[in-house]
């Protein structure tokens, strides 16, 4: 049934082995010569359609379990059309062979369903920054500073192919619609090329993430090249475009213009700067690419890692590492109900049910706001989550009632800017008392003095030995927020799993019970560090003193400045230092995006968003949990997790929890003196994540850490009025930095 002969042999040989997984066969066939696995090629389709074949009862439990898809299973709440709910559903659980036709043709060709289909689009086809290597679609080469789907050589010979199919044919295929060609001098072989390139490269819109064509190119491409005598009366270039354009003319939309001339603004050189090693899957078919921006500053070492991971379905490109907590939805329930289950070694397994909740709108008065949407509520922003208003709990300086604030410090609650710091029981360090009262703390949830070494209070058993094992717990009814681990004196170190540490000697130990037995003291918990001070009190933008950068880094923390803590910054949206008895480094470039983190002191550069989560959310999981390990909703997980979705080895991500009770999330160059290109490129890939969690990506719905995620606010600012005494910029020079980005931008 495959027209490749060496898929055909590979084929062969998988079916005269007698004991064999579907979804091994399924791997070894996409390896063998039988290219991606696309559902809709009926080669694909025959080994889902006999349940009596031994492969699919193999995969049967398997698909009962997980699903065909369970990633794109979550774009079926994306559905407008109840029906095409109900076909989305059917269709990615386990009735592919059945439904996928009537789902294509009722609800993906619709234009109304834009949603549904850039969610699904969305799985296999990420979009990505930067687009090299190509040697048909050449004017895609060098740009590494936007969104692209799919640049891979598979959809540059398709481009190719595209073409000269056209010409041959004299007609052009559209969406299952052939359109006669018409003889015209502005139906040039470039424009063709550029047509079927943007249709097979998929270049993504920079903010919601559409590939959707803009009216105008394809109302002016079809009505001068399509022979319309040829067509029948119901298809008109009108019709046509309705389907594939956003009918808004000011919605985001790809211009064909864009790509029409090669890319002379963005040479080689400067595309070089910025890489994405996992590009074009180095890894193994049951293993996950990870990229390692540790490699950043030149170091001798692999610029990604391949993890272990499960894919999530049958015929799912998307996958999670080991030991990873996923969503999947439960079949054939209305309600939309969701199980928890891990990724274990490859295998989607330990599954149990959450909490069923009801994606009913949030009640605002006699208002209502729709489940999914974000809004203002004087200056917090805010979101709705199935009935649950979320916001942030910043302090506004007006009040609709009386007027100006006259108490107003910028610190929630009017709190006054006194940095007598303390500690949460959810292991969150806040500035004072009142900061951490106005964050819904109870006393006896706050101890009055700062987040300490939690070993030099807690006793472990005899024979064993405390580790410190911090953590920030992302709900109060996370209880314990345990601090520290107790490591058995007799256990057999060798046999634990490898989870290294660093000690304070900038040793490192394959896990914490090496570390133990060896009568160390832990630096920080993750790898040591090679690219940054390891020596040396700093205080993180959290507001905590740690013992060096190289801590802090691994905290996922940025350094606000040299030293122990020692002030609470005033908030502001703009990129000013906020303390005025704290020296701060300079920027290593005073006119990059970047903005001072709320609470901070100190301006830095990098993508900056807020994000808002839901605690009702995080509290079912903790109840579905209660009897498994809760790691998985502390916000370093959350923070590592949403670092997966950074594919530029240039750019690393930090984040904290703030005062104002939202996350506060950099992407940052891990370079120390940064191109411009490297900064865009970390401020694409935060806004990136800003567009994966408004759009409820599957690649944050599915993922238990990241499914809390409600809304992100990009707050990165070009503003450097006030930056320092001795940084002022003539507005001629940022002027001129700004044309820079915007040309790159292009």
């Amino acid at each position: 049934m495959s027209n490749k002969s060496k898929c055909r042999d590979t084929c062969r040989r998988i079916l005269s082995t007698t004991e064999t997984t579907l979804q091994s066969l399924l791997d070894d066939l996409e390896i063998g010569g039988c290219g991606p696995l696309l559902l809709q090629d009926f080669f694909w389709q025959c080994f889902f359609q006999s349940p009596e074949t031994p492969t699919a009862s193999v995969g049967g439990s398997i698909i009962s379990r997980v699903g065909i898809d369970s990633a794109k299973w979550h774009c079926c709440q994306r559905a407008n059309n109840p029906q095409c709910q109900r076909l989305c559903s059917k269709t990615f659980s386990k009735s592919w062979i059945t439904y996928w036709k009537e789902f294509q043709t009722k609800c993906l060709t619709q234009l109304s369903e834009e949603n549904l289909r850039n969610c699904i689009d969305e799985v296999d086809e990420p979009c990505e920054l930067g687009c090299d290597g190509l040697s048909f679609c050449t004017n895609f080469n060098n740009r590494p500073t936007e969104l692209f789907r799919s640049c891979t050589t598979q959809a540059d010979d398709a481009a190719r192919n595209d073409v000269s199919y056209w010409q041959m044919q004299n007609q052009f295929s559209l969406f299952g619609l052939n359109l006669p060609l018409k003889k015209s001098s502005s139906c040039t072989p470039s424009l063709w090329q550029a047509v079927a390139c943007t249709l097979e490269i998929k270049p993504c819109s920079r903010h919601t993430h559409t590939t959707q064509i803009c009216r105008s190119d394809c109302l002016d491409i079809l009505s001068q090249c399509v022979d319309w005598t040829e067509m029948d009366l119901e298809h008109t270039a009108d019709s046509i475009c309705s389907g594939i354009s956003p009918q808004n003319p000011l919605a985001p939309c790809i211009s064909l213009q864009d790509f029409n001339t090669p890319s002379e603004n963005v040479p080689q050189r400067i595309a070089a700067q910025v890489s994405s090693p996992c590009k074009g899957d180095p890894c193994e078919a049951n293993e996950v690419c990870i990229v390692n921006n540790k490699c950043a500053h030149g170091t001798h070492c692999t610029p990604y890692r391949c993890e272990l991971g499960c894919k999530l379905g049958n015929v799912s490109e998307y996958m999670v590492p080991h030991g990873t907590y996923v969503r999947i939805p439960i079949p054939n329930n209305p309600r939309g109900c969701l199980k928890i289950c891990k990724c274990n070694r490859g295998r989607i397994e330990e599954c149990q049910p959450l909490l069923c909740v009801s994606l009913t709108p949030c009640l605002l008065g006699s208002n209502q706001q729709p489940h999914g949407s974000s809004f203002e509520i004087d200056c917090n922003h805010c979101s709705c989550f199935a009935g649950e208003v979320i916001c942030s709990k910043r302090q506004c300086e007006t009040s609709a009632l009386t007027g100006r604030n006259a108490a107003y410090t910028t610190l929630p609650c009017n709190c006054p800017p006194h940095f007598i710091p303390v500690c949460g029981s959810n292991g969150n360090s806040y500035p004072s008392a009142c900061l951490a009262k106005c964050a819904m703390l109870s006393d006896s949830n706050i101890d009055l003095l700062p987040c300490q070494d939690p070993c030099k209070t807690q006793k472990c058993p005899i024979g064993y030995k405390c580790v410190p094992n911090p953590k920030v717990c992302l709900s109060l009814m996370h209880k314990p927020c345990t601090q520290f681990m107790c490591v058995d004196g007799a256990t057999d170190c060798k046999g634990l799993p490898d989870d290294p540490v660093c000690d304070t000697d900038n040793k490192q130990y394959p896990n914490s019970c090496f570390l133990a037995h060896s009568n160390a003291r832990l630096g920080y918990r993750g790898p040591c560090l090679r690219n940054c001070r390891s020596s040396g009190q700093v205080c993180g933008i959290n507001g905590r003193t740690y013992s060096s950068e190289c801590s802090a880094f691994a905290d996922m923390v940025s350094v606000d400045y040299q030293g122990p803590c020692v002030a609470v910054g005033l908030i502001s949206d703009s990129k000013t230092p906020r303390c005025p008895n704290v020296i701060c480094k300079e920027l290593s470039n005073p006119n990059c995006l970047g903005i001072t983190p709320p609470g901070a002191c100190c301006p830095i550069c990098g993508g900056a968003l807020r994000l808002l989560y839901s605690r009702k959310q995080i509290d079912r999981a903790l109840y579905a949990l209660q009897n498994q390990s809760t790691d998985s909703l502390t916000l370093n997980a959350l923070l590592k997790s949403l670092e997966r979705q950074i594919q530029v080895v240039q750019c690393t991500l930090r984040g904290y929890l703030t005062v104002e009770l939202d996350i506060f999330v950099t992407v940052q160059s891990t370079e120390k003196n940064p191109t411009l290109v490297q900064l865009e490129a970390c401020v694409r890939e935060a806004e990136k994540l800003a567009s994966l969690i408004n759009l409820q990506s599957p690649r944050i719905a599915s993922e238990l850490s990241l499914s809390s995620l409600t809304s992100a606010k990009i707050v990165h600012t070009l503003d450097t009025s006030g930056f320092s005494p001795n940084s002022n910029v003539p507005s001629i020079l940022l002027m001129f930095v700004t044309a820079i980005f915007a040309l790159l931008a292009r």
